[in-house]
């Protein structure tokens, strides 16, 4: 290549890259001092660019962060301040260690949204991350701080829940959950029975659309360089497109408006040169409570309305039917955990036609080494990527690898310590032609599950399944009860007792499917169900 050619090609690149990036000079707007406490908020610095009619922006972190996840590390605050708007950023009750549920924390935020909101003598506008959409709602609908708030914004919200949440209160999750304390009433609150109540409660209050809501969602998780984001993303891909914590169709609020769904991650999506621009147009001003915008109803379904922003060309979401869109998840991952000292090892089994397994060891430190031996004997010692979790694991390991094309029949997977803790081991299957699932309902005093399987040798398979029994904020209220029985058909039906504890409740099912595929091969997988029970005794559950 010539030098002129050079040139000419590196002043494209050059011309490009700066335009990628807003023509004026950002400053850098001084940090805001957030007390350590549940409820306190503090304004950022006022804009020289400021006006009037622009509203102030309340940012809302989401589960187990706090407000600083807004401006450390973040560039969020600083594009809201050179765009001339007021900011205030919030600590909800993350930031004592404890996550609390929405209804705890929508009441707490439903006061300091009226004191917000009279401290700067305008009504606001909310830009709120994960979980605080979520609690963002329940101040607004449940704790009538609706007339203090023009619009919401909400980043990868998960409307619906997360499948993530439902893992992390699955009977094998124990012994990790004991120690890095990732059961909590926030968490359990995001499991996807929790949120189809929480959805059933929202939609029967007269206040639930005073406020108009808009959300994007991301669907990047892959190449993120975060482990658990990689195992999120892989484990939550059966159940759809995500970004690595939430899915897509969870992150669509009924009744709002979808600015855009793009390739951002968990932690991408609330960050401000990543989608600031993008959801800049839909702040609206101050003055005026914010009407909904010109993009058009497009279809109805257990969501409610159906959006595409005006300026994406997004395709319409099919979401018709009951309950979420169709899921992919027909037992597709198998989960394992307990206490480990010295080396822990587990057993995978490999049918024909699995294309790749993605393998996640999650410890509360760090592992020394990760090994793999093939059925013939065969050891693999793993590069393995390791990172710690900041979302619903917070403060365990991943350590993440990938098995492609992998030998059929049974694998050991060896980890090895020179400390002692717990594990949780999930296996995540890219499809094979073998399929199971399971869904439940509660009628009186017994848990009635329904078990489907394809492919499976009824003879050879056996169902254990073991329910664990919560309340309604996640605490233990009875010992887990354990059945066992063989898959005596395609289709099985199991009913178990559940306490009569006369509150809410919250039921998680784990059921083990074990045997052998209609060829001969080994076969291991778990199901994992979410109930919840209100306390009417009426039943709320994701349905597959």
């Amino acid at each position: 290549m010539s030098i002129q050619r050079k040139l000419l090609v590196c002043t494209l690149a050059a011309g490009l890259a700066l335009s990628a990036f807003p023509s004026q000079a950002f400053m850098a707007p001084a940090t805001p001092a957030v007390a350590a406490s549940p409820g306190a908020w503090a304004a950022g610095q006022t804009p020289a660019n400021g006006s009037a009619d622009k509203p102030v922006i309340l940012f809302v972190h989401g589960l187990t962060s706090q407000a600083k996840v807004w401006y450390e590390n973040n560039d969020m605050y600083e594009y809201a301040y050179n765009n001339g708007y007021q900011t205030a950023f919030i600590n909800m009750y993350d930031i004592s260690g404890t996550p609390e549920d929405m209804w705890k924390d929508g009441e707490l935020l439903a006061a300091k949204i009226k004191e917000i909101s009279q401290y700067f003598g305008k009504k606001i506008v909310i830009v709120a991350h994960s979980k605080g959409g979520v609690d963002t709602e329940s101040a607004l609908v449940r704790y009538n701080a609706y007339p203090y708030v023009n619009r919401v914004i909400t980043l990868s919200t998960p409307h619906h829940g997360s499948q993530l949440a439902d893992l992390a209160y699955s009977s094998w999750a124990g012994w990790l959950a004991d120690l890095v304390g990732s059961q909590s009433p926030g968490t359990n609150s995001l499991q996807t029975s929790n949120m189809t109540y929480f959805r059933t409660e929202m939609a029967k209050d007269p206040d639930v659309n005073k406020v108009p809501f808009y959300t994007l969602s991301g669907n990047k998780w892959s190449g993120s360089g975060k482990s658990s984001y990689t195992f999120g993303g892989a484990y939550l891909a059966l159940f759809g497109s995500n970004d690595g914590v939430v899915t897509t169709e969870s992150a669509l609020r009924p009744n709002s408006t979808l600015i855009q769904m793009g390739p951002w991650n968990h932690a991408t999506v609330r960050t401000g040169s990543y989608t600031f621009d993008l959801f800049k147009s839909y702040i609206g001003n101050a003055g005026v409570r914010a009407a909904a915008l010109s993009s058009a109803s497009v279809g109805s379904s257990v969501y409610g309305d159906v959006y595409t922003s005006p300026s994406s060309s997004l395709p319409t979401v099919d979401m018709s039917g009951s309950g979420l869109a169709a899921s992919t998840n027909y037992g597709q991952y198998y989960v394992r955990g307990g206490e480990y000292k010295g080396t822990a090892t587990e057993t995978l089994t490999v049918e024909d036609h699995v294309k790749s397994i993605t393998l996640d060891w999650i410890t509360n430190q760090p592992i020394d080494e990760l090994r793999l031996i093939s059925p013939q004997g065969k050891v693999r010692h793993v590069q393995i990527s390791t990172d710690r979790d900041e979302e619903i694991f917070k403060g365990a390991y991943h350590q993440v690898t990938e098995l492609k094309n992998p030998e059929a029949g049974e694998w050991q997977v060896q980890a090895v310590s020179h400390q002692s803790g717990a594990y949780l081991m999930t296996a995540i299957y890219a499809p094979g032609t073998e399929k199971a699932h399971m869904n439940a309902s509660f009628s009186g005093q017994s848990l009635d599950m329904t078990i489907n399987t394809h492919g499976l040798d009824t003879e050879q398979t056996t169902l254990t399944s073991k329910v664990e029994y919560y309340d309604a904020q996640g605490k233990r209220i009875a010992p887990a009860a354990e059945s066992h029985r063989s898959l005596s058909a395609n289709s099985v039906e199991e009913s178990l007792p559940v306490p009569d504890s006369g509150q809410a409740s919250n039921y998680v099912i784990t059921t083990d499917v074990e045997g052998k595929t209609a060829t001969g091969a080994p076969y291991k997988r778990t199901l994992i169900k979410s109930v919840y029970v209100d306390a009417a005794g009426h039943t709320y559950s994701q349905q597959d």
